[in-house]
């Protein structure tokens, strides 16, 4: 009696423990043939919504609850169309833009026909990104007894936030989560690196003040490369009251922080003398710069010095880069041609007629690889110049519809990072203006009262040609 009592419990635990696994396998079963039936569903969807406007070769990665099958680039559609790549592997696949998209955005992305390995059903995954605005940092000069201002003015909300205040400032770069200023006067310059915090100073954090080359100079053509390693500019010697010395010098994030003169042959070495420069600004995602010398040669210079330098013949001015940094625009004795930096071959640039009848034909700010805008102008009778600006598209030449006041003068063109923007510097007896406008349509996104704008910093240094 008391041994059947006591079996009965523990049979009573088999049932359940077996009806338990049952559930599971069920359940499990049920599951699988569920996924087997729907094919793979979108688990997560990762991205960088700022490097999607700011820079190429940036993914939206798709990330599927199993593993897939590989995917081909036929088989994702993009709307808005982009150019685009893709790869798969395991259970992510990655969508790659060819260059940076458009601000303030959404694209859908459909990848077609999806399967998982072993499986006959099929899905497709859809995606909603979503891009980020874009911001701009412009220099406000101060008025008697205030310091200059550099401020950050957002296209999407008004006003402006300052983000460091100085006496005399004269150029500005960002680089990277600081900013690199430059103030002093023609016979002195100084420059400092300030940390940010938040977009703006970060008071908190010291501001490092370099040490120049010799005890007193004159710094001028500030650049950066895009991933904040190094930054350059040209620098004189000015303590014996002359200019010596004029040269290249490149500042390495990753080191001393001393500037280091890149040398004739054009590599950095320190205490050499430097390079002659007429025009220089790095290649866009790159840290090599492209030189135009005082002789008029063009060297494409690493300035980590990990590569040698390559000679790429002569040029009369460097008007810019076309948006994928790979090709120059550059003027000759015979003509503007697009230089490939990889080969160094040469082609001409289209230039319809509406795009050269003027008296003034000033700098090319190319935006994509057919398409450009450029300053030019035609003498009043009173000797001043009506400026306007003409944008190219293949063989055809309009007027982009930007109103330039006729006291005013246009001093810069600068495309956005992605070229769906441009800024216009504008100066007159009243003051300096920079107006946004859209690069199509010329429709009018900002304006601030200052006298650049950080998107110029990507230009060749050097003055309008005329």
């Amino acid at each position: 009696m008391s041994t059947e009592l006591r079996s009965r419990p523990r049979n009573r635990f088999r049932r359940r423990l077996v009806a338990t696994v049952l559930v599971f396998v069920i359940v499990g079963t049920a599951a699988a043939v569920v996924g087997s039936q729907q094919g793979p569903r979108l688990r997560d969807v990762s991205y960088d919504a700022v490097g999607l406007v700011s820079r190429p070769a940036q993914r939206v990665i798709l990330t599927a609850n199993q593993a897939v099958e590989r995917v081909s680039a036929n088989e994702v559609t993009v709307r808005p169309a982009a150019a685009h790549t893709v790869t798969s592997s395991g259970n992510t696949i990655a969508v790659e833009f060819a260059g940076p998209l458009a601000y303030d955005r959404s694209y859908e992305i459909r990848v077609a026909g999806v399967r998982a390995p072993g499986q006959r059903a099929t899905s497709d995954l859809r995606a909603s990104v979503r891009t980020g605005s874009t911001d701009v940092l412009a220099l406000v000069p101060g008025g008697a007894g205030t310091p200059d201002r550099i401020v950050r003015r957002s296209l999407d909300a008004g006003g402006a936030t300052t983000v460091y205040r100085a006496a005399g400032i004269s150029e500005y770069v960002r680089l990277g989560r600081s900013l690199v200023v430059v103030t002093g006067t023609d016979a002195g310059s100084a420059v400092d690196i300030v940390p940010l915090a938040g977009g703006v100073q970060d008071e908190d954090a010291p501001v490092e003040h370099l040490t120049l080359p010799t005890a007193e100079g004159r710094v001028t053509a500030l650049h950066a490369a895009d991933d904040g390693a190094s930054f350059g500019f040209e620098y004189a010697d000015t303590s014996t009251g002359q200019s010596r010395n004029v040269g290249l010098y490149v500042v390495d994030m990753t080191g001393t922080h001393l500037p280091t003169a890149i040398d004739a042959s054009g590599k950095p070495r320190t205490g050499a003398v430097p390079m002659s420069v007429g025009q220089w600004a790095y290649v866009p995602r790159t840290e090599s710069a492209l030189v135009r010398t005082g002789g008029d040669d063009l060297v494409l210079v690493d300035m980590s010095g990990r590569t040698d330098p390559v000679r790429l013949g002569s040029a009369t001015y460097l008007h810019g880069f076309v948006g994928t940094g790979t090709t120059a625009v550059v003027e000759t004795g015979t003509g503007i041609v697009r230089l490939d930096l990889t080969d160094g071959d040469r082609t001409a640039l289209r230039a319809p007629a509406g795009s050269t009848d003027a008296a003034y034909l000033g700098r090319i700010a190319q935006l994509t690889d057919d398409a450009y805008l450029r300053v030019v102008g035609d003498v009043r009778p009173d000797g001043t110049l009506a400026q306007r600006i003409v944008r190219v598209d293949g063989d055809r030449a309009a007027r982009l519809p930007v109103s330039v006041p006729s006291d005013a003068s246009i001093t810069a063109v600068c495309p956005s990072p992605n070229s769906q923007f441009v800024a216009v510097a504008t100066k007159s007896a009243t003051g300096s203006l920079v107006s946004v406008v859209d690069a199509t349509s010329g429709a009018l996104e900002a304006s601030v009262g200052a006298e650049t704008v950080d998107w110029c910093s990507a230009l060749p240094s050097g003055d309008e040609v005329g």
